[in-house]
């Protein structure tokens, strides 16, 4: 399956033009002021994604989710890929 170049959105994809993630940043306007420029790029430029960016699906085949109680009368949830649909458990926490 391939996605458009717009299936993320514009903001998502202006932060990630800006090739900085992880990297220090001296406060929030420097950053405003990066993703703005990267905005107004992607005006001219609607199809512009880095070279190295990937897109990645996750198909899970079972997908667990637990929630506390202060009783200890946890609940627990497992929902298991089946024939095309989901089947949910109730499991022991």
């Amino acid at each position: 399956m391939r996605l458009s170049v717009r299936a993320r959105g514009a903001g998502a994809r202006a932060e990630t033009l800006t090739g900085r993630q992880s990297s220090p940043l001296r406060g929030p306007a420097e950053r405003d002021a990066a993703v703005r420029r990267s905005l107004e790029r992607l005006e001219r430029e609607p199809d512009l994604v880095p070279p190295d960016w990937t897109l990645h699906t996750v198909r899970p085949q079972s997908v667990e989710f637990w929630q506390g109680d202060p009783q200890r009368r946890h609940t627990q949830l497992n929902y298991r890929s089946q024939h095309g649909g989901w089947v949910r458990e109730l499991l022991w926490p």
